[in-house]
């Protein structure tokens, strides 16, 4: 059976007190604590007499049985009856759901519509106010599953591209009951301007939208969910192992193109995105002896984009640009310069292969796709997306995701551009290669 009590935690004298909901299951105790968002003192109480203290009432004047004060006596009934129907509100709520569904998050929810009544029906029924709605709620750093601010910038691309054409549509408001099959034909034909897998990412994040909105009690068309987005294999650009050595070699370039191509090889030979090895400093650097007795070189670092712990050894040619600057990194740049200096690096070292591939127009701010010279198509993934595709079926491929941070196999073969037959074949070649 649930249970509900309520704690005094803040160390200010006027505060909200907590809430916790305490309940068996499976022969589990389970606490779960939110914010009940009461205040014993209201703010008329306070401007009228600031010296009250929420605190110390509930410390000191409400657990007592006999008030012989008439003020406290009165205060201790009408506090009670608040949380009484708080408790009983929620507690109501708790029986109408599976145990298992309970969380901080909706434990939150039910006391917010608890003082809010009319807060579902607030939620936006229509496609491009609920992404609003959605960023509001995923970006707050207090949601179990909060987003990071690049992907809340891909939503408010996507809104705005909405906004500009919903009138394509059909109708002046894309409503959520009304995406299903039909609005999936639809976008493309409205997006056709648009490269198929740009368009397939959209679509992926208005499938996810509908999902969140089913969670907020939405109605949405089951057939989202069977969607059955298109792609195309888009060329995958990554540098051999001549380009890499020809970018090593190129010597005679300003300080600021010296500066990127040592962060370049950096990025080459560690895996790891801009977000991260543009953070790697010398304090990072720890010594540690491997099972052969021999001591190396780690990076140890948190990945920005997943928060994850992640070590990575130092290959002898990162070393050695350590070496050459006194033991210290390169100097940080913004993400912004390194794009631009590290084509100017790879143009001046002759990496100007005719591939095919895509880059940004700056007129239009939108990707076309072309031939190009290889240096025009370099961007800062390339020095990831290199070292994963030079080195799978030589280190383990447990190991490379690890130094990269893909969690799923499948979603590290996608990343270096491989089906999994492709995988099967080229590890064989190992086996037979004596």
């Amino acid at each position: 059976m649930a249970s509900i009590n309520y704690l005094y935690r803040s160390t200010r004298e006027n505060a909200p007190l907590t809430l916790r909901l305490l309940y068996r299951e499976d022969g589990k105790d389970y606490v779960l604590g939110a914010n009940s968002k009461y205040l014993i003192y209201s703010r008329e109480e306070l401007i009228e007499n600031p010296k009250l203290s929420a605190k110390t009432y509930w410390n000191k004047i409400h657990p007592s049985k006999r008030l012989k004060d008439i003020d406290s006596s009165n205060k201790q009934i009408d506090v009670n009856g608040d949380l009484n129907k708080i408790e009983n509100y929620v507690l109501d709520a708790f029986e109408k759901i599976n145990p298992v569904e309970a969380t901080k998050e909706w434990l939150q929810g039910v006391i917010d519509e608890y003082h809010n009544p009319n807060l579902n029906n607030e939620i936006p029924n229509t496609l491009i106010e609920f992404i609003d709605y959605y960023l509001k709620v995923k970006t707050n750093k207090s949601h179990r599953k909060s987003i990071k601010y690049r992907t809340a910038q891909k939503y408010t691309t996507l809104q705005n591209k909405l906004k500009k054409r919903k009138s394509e549509f059909g109708k002046s408001d894309i409503l959520l009951s009304d995406i299903n099959n039909k609005f999936l034909e639809k976008y493309y034909e409205v997006f056709s301007d648009y490269h198929i897998n740009t368009t397939s990412k959209e679509l992926s994040q208005i499938k996810t939208l509908c999902k969140f909105a089913l969670t907020e009690k939405k109605v949405i068309n089951d057939e989202i969910f069977n969607w059955q987005l298109e792609s195309e294999r888009t060329p995958f650009i990554f540098f051999n192992e001549d380009e890499i050595k020809l970018i090593e070699e190129k010597d005679n370039l300003p300080e600021s193109l010296a500066n990127a191509r040592d962060w370049l090889l950096i990025s080459l030979y560690t895996g790891q995105r801009v977000s991260d090895f543009m953070r790697f400093d010398k304090s990072m650097v720890k010594k540690k002896k491997n099972k052969n007795g021999i001591e190396v070189s780690l990076v140890e670092f948190t990945q920005v984009k997943t928060n994850g712990k992640n070590a990575i050894a130092l290959h002898p040619k990162v070393l050695k640009i350590l070496e050459n600057r006194n033991g210290d990194f390169p100097r940080p740049i913004s993400s912004q310069k390194y794009n631009e200096y590290i084509k100017d690096v790879c143009k001046e070292a002759n990496i100007n292969q005719k591939v095919k591939g895509s880059k940004m127009n700056p007129d239009t701010l939108r990707k076309e796709y072309g031939t190009y010279e290889k240096w025009e198509l370099v961007t800062s993934h390339i020095g990831r997306r290199s070292f994963a595709s030079n080195n799978f079926g030589k280190i383990p491929t447990a190991l490379l995701m690890k130094a990269t941070g893909h969690k799923a196999e499948s979603a590290f073969l996608a990343y270096i551009n491989k089906s999994e037959r492709e995988s099967a074949l080229e590890i064989s070649d190992y086996y037979y290669s004596n």
